[in-house]
Order: structure tokens, then sequence, then C-alpha cells
């Protein structure tokens, strides 16, 4: 047997073993497992929930618009701007550098780490692995919203880091003190995630301060004191703007950053303290243990018949077993210690308990089930983390930790990976939905309210479709009235579906003011249905939800201009138009029905004949059973009846009302409209 392959692949091997030691290794290595977890379909992502804030609010180019819309809660939105500035709004920058920002800011606590407990070192770098890919954090796709967040946490990364050089190189404190200030002062004011970890300073010093002076600890616990005095001083500062300073700028209807908790200790302290308990131990709980479980089992859909299931487990074992060959935790003198990993599992809890401090004075948690309460977790998992990592080393076999922290590897990527996927299919509904929209609405008059019971995906509820509208229609707000906003069936739409009605919206520092008769009703059923604006002639089509026909009453068409001159939706926020389907010709169909071009209707027929296009909803035969009827094609229109007929059941409604109104035509066929009663049983008026 030819033993030479083998011997040449384990040289290789070697060599690439002794590369991984390089110091560029391990970051390259954090930054591949990221950038193919959530960027492997980064071509296909947009924006999502909260994104569509950002995405208006920089659209409009109007500073004192941005600053006034986040001044009643986080008032320093530089972020945000700053990306602006320098990307634009390519959604493939945003996703990108915010995934950089994160992993920066893991690379540099990892370092942080290291000079704390070098003999953990080899643990510390799964540990970097383990939180760029947290299973309890899933909206990394959402990149613009977020992005002030990881900034921030960069920053906070970065000073404790600068903290740590400078006491561990005291001739260059000089410059690393103040860096480190300055950073964790930009830090703390630009949004509160991470403030409450600013209280585990005092302990990263003492452990570093310690160290050298085991022998005098008085002198190192005044030393301690003295290198935290400038961090706690900024830290009182901050809660002494936020707490007392900042309230007094903002209306006490809007602001939002009252501390429900405190009403939790009306009733009495000691049901107070019991709630406060009962929240901190469930999200304990689930942090450093229930996340890696239910991050994976917890997917909708879950099934290994799906095919994007067996892919994202095919990537998180690859990346998995990848890192595990380059990276050990056994036989290395550094990761051989000679103390338990108590101060680890301690320290972690200390990050823990310092960072959920936020969430919980605002009476919310990280396992609370809320659909978006997993945003929490981004301050939360570095404690959460080192706790989890302390526990593995406590309780399981040198040996074996290997192969569990490779298992939990493979199900934190398997889970991003999939979450991935869904934020990849509701970009192509978005997407869908938008350009359809365009289609058929080129320009809106302003101050329309645009009216739907369903949201234009799952990633977007009413009020960031009413930021996503206004962008796509290039609505100009004025003196901070907007000139579009969205409606939709959930706590924000509660009105008269009745003309004539006022229908308003106040969103911080924006308004909306208009009226039902000056609106437009929308409805995209999903499946093979096309979007609709809806208007009289649609009358009696089946409705997916029971009521939603009274959505037609408010509906105005008029509203609508045909502008040929209208910009199309900028494919930087809303990605290049898609190919033109049977949904575009509807669109385009419906828009002529509107302004009774006939002519246009039938040649956009024609188009799509000849691409064997045709709908898979029989409504959407409608303006082209019309334009057969007006220019008196009365036999084509029948038979497009038919084929409505045929194609849904229950629109026999919708095609009797249609051929009432279309009998009155002067041209009108007897003979047609009398086969059409008989064969629909329409009623006859």
């Amino acid at each position: 047997m030819n033993h030479a392959p083998i011997n040449n692949w384990g040289m290789k091997f070697s060599q690439l073993k002794e590369t991984s030691k390089k110091p560029w290794f391990y970051p390259a290595a954090l930054l591949l497992i990221g950038l193919v977890s959530y960027g492997y379909a980064i071509k296909s992502l947009g924006y999502f929930w909260d994104d569509w804030e950002v995405v208006f609010l920089l659209n409009t180019k109007n500073l004192p618009l941005l600053y006034g819309y986040f001044a009643f809660d986080r008032p320093f939105a530089w972020p945000y701007q700053l990306m602006y500035a320098v990307f634009g709004m390519n959604p493939i920058a945003w996703h990108l550098v915010t995934l950089l920002l994160r992993w920066a800011g893991i690379l540099l606590l990892y370092l942080t780490l290291r000079s704390l407990w070098p003999h953990y070192a080899s643990y510390f770098r799964w540990l970097g692995a383990l939180l760029i890919v947290y299973p309890g954090f899933f909206q990394q796709s959402i990149s613009a919203a977020y992005n002030r967040h990881f900034t921030a946490f960069f920053l906070f990364a970065l000073s404790l880091y600068l903290m740590v050089l400078a006491v561990k190189h005291p001739k260059r404190a000089w410059i690393f003190f103040p860096l480190s200030w300055i950073t964790a002062f930009v830090q703390v004011f630009t949004i509160e995630y991470f403030v409450g970890l600013e209280l585990i300073r005092p302990f990263v010093l003492w452990l570093l301060i310690y160290e050298d002076n085991k022998k005098q600890a008085r002198d190192a616990i005044g030393k301690t004191l003295w290198l935290s005095l400038p961090y706690l001083i900024l830290l009182g500062f901050y809660f002494w703007w936020r707490l007392i300073v900042f309230p007094t700028t903002v209306s006490r209807t809007n602001y939002a950053g009252d501390f429900k908790m405190f009403q939790d200790f009306h009733p009495s302290i000691l049901g107070g303290m019991f709630t406060l308990f009962t929240r901190a131990f469930f999200d304990l709980i689930y942090s450093t243990l229930q996340v890696w479980l239910t991050g994976i089992t917890g997917q909708d859909g879950l099934t290994f018949q799906s095919k994007a299931v067996w892919f994202a487990f095919g990537v998180g074992v690859v990346l998995a077993v990848v890192f595990a060959l380059f990276h050990d935790v056994e036989g290395e003198p550094e990761t051989k210690p000679s103390q338990p990993p108590l101060s680890l599992f301690l320290f972690g809890f200390w990050a823990f308990l310092t960072s959920s401090l936020s969430t919980w004075l605002t009476s919310k948690q990280l396992s609370g089930g809320g659909r978006w309460d997993d945003r929490f977790s981004m301050a939360v998992m570095f404690g959460a983390g080192l706790m989890t990592l302390a526990l593995i080393l406590w309780l399981i076999r040198t040996e074996k930790r290997k192969i569990l922290l490779s298992l939990l590897l493979a199900l934190s990527v398997t889970t991003q990976v999939l979450t991935v996927n869904k934020y990849r299919l509701d970009w192509l509904v978005q997407h869908d939905y938008y350009w359809q929209l365009a289609w058929r609405v080129p320009a809106l008059k302003p101050n329309t309210a645009i009216v739907s019971w369903e949201q234009p995906s799952e990633s977007v509820p009413g009020y960031d479709a009413s930021f996503a509208l206004n962008v796509l229609f290039n609505g100009e707000v004025v003196d901070g009235t907007t000139p579009y906003w969205f409606f939709t069936n959930d706590r924000f739409l509660n009105i008269d579906y009745k003309p004539g009605k006022p229908i308003t919206n106040k969103d911080r520092n924006l308004l909306f003011s208009g009226n039902t008769s000056d609106a437009i009703s929308l409805i995209h059923q999903g499946g093979n249905r096309c979007l609709q604006v809806l208007d009289t002639v649609y009358t009696g089509q089946p409705f997916y939800s029971s009521g939603q026909d009274q959505l037609i009453n408010i509906s105005n068409v008029s509203r609508i201009v045909d502008n040929a001159n209208a910009a199309p939706p900028n494919p930087d926020v809303f990605g290049s138009e898609p190919s033109h389907d049977w949904c575009y010709y509807f669109e385009k169909a419906d828009l002529a029905r509107q302004r009774q071009d006939w002519q246009t209707v039938l040649s956009l027929e024609k188009q799509a004949q000849k691409q064997n296009l045709a709908p898979k909803f029989g409504p959407e035969y409608i303006p082209f059973i019309e334009a057969h009827a007006q220019v008196g094609d009365w036999q084509t229109a029948y038979d497009l009846s038919l084929a409505v007929q045929k194609l849904t059941p229950l629109t026999e409604p919708l095609i009797c009302q249609n051929w009432d109104r279309l009998s009155k035509l002067v041209s009108a066929n007897t003979n047609i409209v009398n086969q059409v009663k008989q064969t629909f049983l329409c009623s006859t008026p």
C-alpha cells in the first residue's frame, strides 16, 4: 500500500496547524464563521423591521428630523449618519459593516479575557466563535437598525481593551487611558444597551492589578478604585443626564425611558422582589443553557425534508469541524490551569447582571417570548457565554470538552443559517410587494392614507411599512408632516370604513393627517395572487378574511397619479426590478383600466399571452374583461368571465356586478349580457 499521499496530507496539515498559530489566523477564522453564517445570502437580503425607520429618515436628508425622531429616547444617532455618508443606502454595505462591528467587538473581548486569564486562552477562542453565532440573537440581518447597537458594542469592547493595555503597559498609559475614557463616553451616549456593562470595569482592573500585587492587597484595592474613578464619574454623569436632565427635554407622553420595574414594587416590596428575581432567574437559565437547545429546535418548519435544513446543518458541521481541527482545547500548556474556573463564572455572572439592568428596569426580559425580545441578548450574551464556558470547564472532562464545544458551534451556525434564510425569503416577499405596488401606483398624491389588512411581509409591521412606502413614493416631509401613512388592522388602525372620516397618526416627531376619502386600499392575499389596489370593480370577489371587502368603501383610486416621469423605486433600497411575470401585466393593465386606456390593456394582454403568462386568481381577469367589452369584443369578455369562474370558486357575485355595470354601455351586446345572467345566475336588478 502506498502511504505517500497520506504522509503528504499529514505534512500539509501539520503546516496548516503551524499557520493557525499566527496572530492573524484566529481573527480570520472568526470572521469566516460570521461571513458564512450571515453572509452566504447577502445579495438576497434587504431591509427589515425597524431598518425602515433608518432608511426613511436618512432618505429625507433632514438631520433635524433624524435627530428629532430619536430625541425622545436615544438622541445621538450619529452611527446612522456616518454610515449613510460613507455607504449611502446600499444594503450589502450595511449588512457587512454591522457584522464587522460585531466581529471586531468580540475579537477585542477575546483579547481582554486572554489578558485576564491567559491559561484559558484556547477556550476563549471557542467562546468568541460561539458569540458571533450566539443562538439567542436572531436579528443580525436587521442590519441598519442594529448598526448603532453594534457600534456601541464595538466601542465598549475597544474601551475595555484600551484600559487593559493601559494597565499592562504603564509607559503608554498616558495615551491608552484617555482613549479608553473617550470611547467609553461615546459608547454610553450612543445607546443604552451596554451601559450596564461599564460596571464590570472595576473587576477587570482588580484582576489585572491584584495579579501583580498579591502580597499587597490593600495597595491593589486602592489602585483599582483610583483607576476606576474616571469611569465611575463618567457613568454617574450619564445617569444624571439620563434620569434628571434628559427627561425635562422631552414630552412625558412620548418618553420611553421610564423605569416601569418600580411599578412592580407598588403593591409590596416583597412582591416586587419576587417578580424581579423570577425575571432574572428565567433570563439566566434561558441565556446560559436554553438557547443552545431551543435555538435550533425552536425554528419554525424544521424538517429534514427541507433542502434548506440540510444545507444549514451541512454548513454548521463543516465550520465546526474545520474550526476544531485548528483550535485545540487540550494538550496545550496554557490550557491546563492550576485553579478552578470559579472566578470566570463569577465574572460572567456579574456581567450578566449588569448587562440585564437596562432590560429589567423597563419591565422587559430576554425570555419573555416577545417576537423581538431576543434583541436584549446583545449585551447579555457576553456574560452568559462566560458562564456557559465556566460550567463546561467545571462539569465536563477535558477530553470531552472539544466535542461539546464543536456540537454547540455546529448547532449555533445551523440556527443562524436557517434564520438568515427566513430573512432571505422575507425579502423576496417584500421585494415582490414593493415592485408590484410601484407598477400599479407610479405616483401618489400627498396626504394619502394607505390601508390594508396585511403587512408587506411578516418582518414589516404597519408603522415600518409607512416608512418604506414614503421612501417608495419619494414622499417629502414638510415640518414633520409625512405625505403617506400605512394603516393595517393592528393596534394602530381604529377607523370607521366610511368615506369622509379623519384618519391621523402621530409617531414621535412625525405626523400624518388625512381622510378616508383620500385613501387607497391594498390587498395582497399571497400565494399566486397579485397585489391589488381595490376599487368598486372588485366588489364581490373572494377575500381571505371576513369583512375585508369593506376596504373597498374607502379606496379612492383617483389618488393615484399615472405620471410617466415618476422615478422608479430606488434599486439600492428596493432591489432591482424583477422580471415581468403575470403580476406586472396585471398591475399595468389595472392602471390602464383606471384611466380607461383600453388599447393599452389589450396590448398588455397580448404581451402576456406571447409569454404564456396567465393569472392563478380569477379576479385578475377583470381589467381584460372590461377592455374587451369596451371595444365591442363581447364574446371574448364572456369567455374570460367563464375562465374567472373556472379558476376561482365563489366569484359569481364579482362577475355579475361587473356585467351589470357593463350592460349599461351604449354598445352593450344584449344577447351576451343575457347569456351571462343565465350562466352565472345573476339576479335581475
